[in-house]
């Protein structure tokens, strides 16, 4: 039996339940959501939704009757917790959960969406990592490269609809290939552990059939300098449901 833990998100306006051991929401959760509820459009896709912390992020910071919401995940027991955490933080008549591969994803939902977000296994190779619950390397590893992620995410975007993903910083270069010639009006929005440290993490956007330029971003600071608190009030205020403009 998968043993679980109870997390609050919003401000503890949400209940999270999710797995002790293997990936974990957490903060690139966080600002995924913030990220994603600043987009325009009422049906908007997850691709590969975890236990549901995102899209329940953006259902209650929308809050919109007619807005859509659809999660794609391919494990069944995470899923099951994402139905959990629906029900339990009563969201469920914004939400569509639906088991399947977003590497395969069904033709039912390809050109669909206005918005296809996702926060996609950190590696496309099986050597980068050594998780000893071999069960749970399917959060961490793709299983394909991740090119082939961002193609199936634009698949399942609208013409001219919006992508939005947040990755490792140091696989900018590989996501901006994946999406030459595809999506343009591309912003890259970094996210730096302190002030004049290197981004660990980018928040990528982009507009599918696009050619409009790409926009480097401000970006954010996660924490302040020593002795000053342990988050910014920039992430503070996006940890009590602020937005991300990316």
């Amino acid at each position: 039996m998968l043993a679980t833990s109870f997390d609050l998100f919003l401000k503890g306006a949400l209940t999270i339940e999710q797995p002790v051991n293997g990936y974990r929401a957490g903060s690139d959760a966080v600002l995924l959501a913030a990220a994603a509820v600043s987009f325009e459009g009422h049906n908007m896709l997850e691709a590969g939704c975890g236990v549901g912390a995102v899209l329940l992020s953006l259902a209650h910071l929308r809050g919109d009757r007619d807005l859509t919401l659809h999660g794609l995940e391919k494990d069944s027991e995470v899923l099951s917790l994402a139905y959990r955490n629906q029900k339990a933080n009563h969201l469920a008549a914004h939400i569509k959960f639906e088991q399947g591969d977003v590497l395969a994803p069904p033709n039912h939902l390809k050109g669909q969406f206005d918005l296809v977000f996702s926060n996609p296994p950190f590696f496309d190779d099986d050597r980068a990592i050594r998780d000893p619950l071999a069960a749970r390397q399917g959060a961490y590893i793709i299983g394909a490269p991740l090119a082939a992620w961002i193609q199936s995410m634009l698949t399942m975007a609208k013409p001219k609809g919006r992508f939005l993903m947040i990755h490792r910083a140091d696989r900018l270069a590989d996501i901006l290939a994946a999406l030459v010639s595809r999506a343009g009006d591309i912003g890259v929005f970094p996210v730096r552990p302190r002030a004049g440290e290197p981004a660990k993490r980018i928040l990528i956007s982009a507009r599918k059939g696009s050619r409009a330029p790409l926009r480097l971003l401000e970006g954010l600071d996660m924490h302040p300098d020593a002795g000053l608190g342990r988050f910014s009030p920039a992430y503070q205020a996006i940890c009590e449901g602020g937005r991300l403009s990316v």
